[in-house]
């Protein structure tokens, strides 16, 4: 049967007061919007501010470690890729074909599945991705609700969830539990397109904050014409199109963010973390 956790499963904030929960964010929008890039912008510019930063790599692609400077130095095997841990903890092979574990123990992947980055902020990499033809990512879904509540536990003040492109993870109700969304839009009627549905379905699940952020316009008029579209949805932030982070990524190494870029990754660091500021007062 195709269940997972509900979102109150998740949502556990209320019952430990006296315990510091990590801001949860999703960071979604269509494929090649450029929401890899500034989830890795976004995780950098908060260490840079002395924020510890839990970042959840769930995107079949699993590349947000080419944005943020590796410890050792190897980026981390995807745990989509190490089938047998990932059926295990669904158990799928141990129920009837089409079953599989609603609430899986996903205790040994975490460890498995993570590096650090930036002297010691971990890095999860999920990488959900199936070949043709196998069939449904119910059983996955279920293991990544469960891991995204368990790692609210690892010592983080922020959890950055670069998520799957387009809208698998809200319409499966995935990360129902996070605090914040937001939603990267570029130049474009399909990017916008997929960002007012993203949008829309945040609503449905009950995330009250979901912030729309532009990225990769190239002039004043593209980046005008894009806040005149978001209409009443005002962008909390703007990153310019930056040949460095395009050089970059095609060299496979995380780009130096600075000048407009690193200006604009402030300012949505700076939204974040009075966001931060007004929930861990709500729940003192």
């Amino acid at each position: 049967m195709c269940q997972a956790p509900t979102s109150e499963h998740l949502d556990q904030r209320s019952n430990h007061p006296a315990i510091r929960q990590p801001l949860r964010i999703a960071i979604v929008g269509k494929g090649g919007a450029g929401k890899t890039t500034v989830a890795g912008a976004l995780a950098r510019t908060l260490v840079a501010q002395g924020r510890r930063v839990l970042a959840l790599d769930a995107d079949p692609d699993a590349n947000l470690a080419s944005m943020l400077p590796i410890d050792a130095g190897e980026r981390p095997q995807p745990l989509a890729r190490q089938h047998d841990l990932i059926h295990a903890a669904a158990g799928v092979g141990e129920l009837p074909l089409g079953f599989f574990q609603f609430n899986p123990d996903t205790g040994d992947l975490l460890p498995r599945g993570t590096v650090t980055w930036g002297g010691g902020n971990p890095l999860v990499a999920l990488g959900w991705g199936k070949a043709g033809g196998e069939g449904c990512y119910c059983a996955e879904h279920a293991v990544l609700r469960r891991l995204l509540f368990d790692a609210s536990a690892l010592p983080a003040d922020v959890t950055l969830i670069d998520s799957e492109a387009g809208l698998e993870h809200l319409s499966r109700g995935t990360i129902a539990g996070v605090d914040l969304v937001l939603v990267v839009v570029e130049p474009g009627q399909r990017s916008l397109e997929t960002a007012i549905a993203v949008r829309r379905l945040a609503g449905d699940l009950g995330i009250a904050r979901v912030h729309a952020v532009v990225c990769g316009y190239r002039d004043n008029a593209e980046l005008l014409r894009l806040r005149c579209w978001l209409g009443d949805w005002p962008a909390v932030a703007a990153f310019p199109y930056d040949e460095q982070v395009r050089a970059a990524d095609l060299a496979g190494t995380p780009p130096v963010l600075a000048g407009e870029f690193l200006a604009a990754a402030e300012t949505l660091a700076a939204s974040v973390l009075q966001l931060d500021g007004a929930l861990q007062t709500a729940h003192a």
